[in-house]
C-alpha cells in the first residue's frame, strides 16, 4: 500500500514513552500501513529522543530513562492532515508541550471534527483536550490527566494499568501496560479483523 488511503499519522516528541511509539509503529506498518512520524518544530530525517517510564513502590511518581532514538519521516508543521486516515498519540512528557502547538491542535482538530480514528494513550489525550472539543466524550488516560479531562468537560474513567475506554472513534488507554488491548481495539476502529 503506498497511497493516502492508508496513510496514517503519529505525533511524538523528545522524551515521548518509547514502548507507546515503537507498538503501533511497527505492528501497522506490518500490517500494510503508512506510518508517518512528526513532531513541531523538526524536520524529516531528524530524531527525537523516546524515554522508558516504569512505576516503583518507592516513589510518586514513575521512573524515567532515555529509550531510542526515533526517527522522523514527516516535517509535521508541512503536512496536511486531510491526507492521513488516522492519529495516534503515544504518552510520555512530549505531550506536556506538543499541545502548546498550534499546528498539533490543528491537526487533533481535524480528526476529532472529521471523526477519523484517534488512538491515544497515556498523557496522548492531553493534546486531544488542548483543543477544546473533548466536552461530553468518554476516555482513559495516566492519572495524571483524570483533572484536564474532568476540566474539559468529558467523562475520565479510571482503570487498571491495562483499561482501554472506546468512545466512537476515539480509543484511549492507561498506559504501555495495555498497549495489547488498545491496539487491539484501535485496528477494531480502523476496519481490520484479525484471525487465526
Amino acid at each position: 500500500m503506498s497511497n493516502s488511503s492508508n496513510k496514517i499519522l503519529l505525533i511524538t516528541g523528545d522524551f515521548g514513552e518509547d514502548y507507546e511509539y515503537i507498538a503501533p509503529y511497527t505492528m501497522l506498518k506490518a500490517l500494510g500501513f503508512e506510518v508517518e512520524v512528526g513532531c513541531p518544530s523538526k524536520l524529516a530525517g531528524d530524531t527525537v529522543a523516546s524515554c522508558v517510564h516504569d512505576m516503583n513502590d518507592k516513589y510518586q511518581t514513575v521512573t524515567e530513562w532515555e529509550g531510542h532514538r526515533i526517527n522522523l519521516t514527516v516535517t509535521l508543521d508541512e503536512i496536511n492532515a486531510e491526507d492521513y486516515i488516522a492519529l495516534i498519540v503515544p504518552g510520555g512528557r512530549s505531550c506536556e508541550y506538543l499541545r502548546t502547538y498550534s499546528k498539533v491542535r490543528h491537526i487533533a482538530t481535524h480528526f476529532i471534527e472529521s471523526n477519523k480514528p484517534i488512538a491515544a494513550i497515556c498523557r496522548g489525550p492531553q493534546i486531544l483536550l488542548a483543543t477544546g472539543l473533548m466536552k461530553g466524550r468518554r476516555m482513559t488516560g495516566n492519572f495524571v490527566v483524570q483533572t484536564e479531562v474532568e476540566l474539559a468537560g468529558a467523562e475520565y474513567v479510571k482503570l487498571g494499568h491495562e483499561g482501554v475506554v472506546v468512545d466512537g472513534n476515539l480509543v484511549t488507554a492507561v498506559e504501555w501496560h495495555g498497549m495489547w488491548m488498545w491496539l487491539r481495539e484501535f485496528m477494531k476502529v480502523l476496519g481490520i479483523q484479525v484471525t487465526l
